[in-house]
């Protein structure tokens, strides 16, 4: 059976973040996608013209693999004027849907495209970032309710993303079995620390 162009496209670049996850970028050449997804290098070629044409279409991958807007425990949470759950959902999601699927996951393309190719990286973190516009929104609505201090917004998301990413790299990849209990109590004890100096 046929498929589709565009789900040949998705396939070869399921293949791709597959590759460069476990291999990077730099390790994985045109031949290994077109093998991987059993088709042709002319065929990647025509659907991506380069290896770096493939990297670009990668960015968008990273952006949709596993969006924070729709995640229904953060939603539930914003809802419920819900600072510590908001906080508590958003670590959920980043730590169980990269360590579900941990040798192919987004922290390993995103550590990959820090060491190996710099504007690569950028776009990834650019793509990720219009993700936590919604928990950036939710602070502003607590802040102009007086329910949190006025401090800026984005500069909290982004320092409580860095701490719940390195973190969740850090147990992810430890050499023993990742301990999800470790990553919950460190999680907790920021989120309240945090909500300690935005309330006071």
């Amino acid at each position: 059976m046929r498929i589709s162009g565009e789900e040949r496209r998705k396939q070869i670049l399921e293949i791709a973040r597959g590759l460069c996850a476990q291999k990077g970028f730099s390790g994985t050449t045109l031949d290994d996608i077109a093998e991987g997804a059993g088709v042709s290098r002319a065929l990647v070629i025509q659907h991506f013209g380069t290896k770096e044409g493939v990297y670009e279409a990668l960015s968008e991958v990273v952006a949709r693999a596993h969006p924070l807007e729709e995640d229904l425990e953060v939603k539930r949470n914003i809802a419920e004027k819900d600072d510590f759950g908001v906080l508590r959902a958003c670590a959920e999601h980043v730590f169980e849907n990269n360590l579900r699927d941990a040798e192919r996951s987004n922290l390993r393309l995103t550590v990959f495209s820090m060491l190996e190719n710099p504007e690569l990286f950028r776009r990834y973190t650019e793509a990720r970032n219009g993700a936590w516009d919604g928990v950036i929104s939710y602070i502003e609505a607590r802040q102009a309710e007086g329910a949190l201090r006025p401090v800026d917004p984005r500069h909290l998301v982004d320092g409580f993303r860095s701490l719940v990413v390195h973190w969740a790299a850090e147990v992810t990849y430890r050499e023993e079995a990742p301990d999800s209990e470790s990553f919950y109590d460190v999680v907790d004890a920021m989120i309240q620390i945090m909500l300690a100096g935005l309330k006071e």
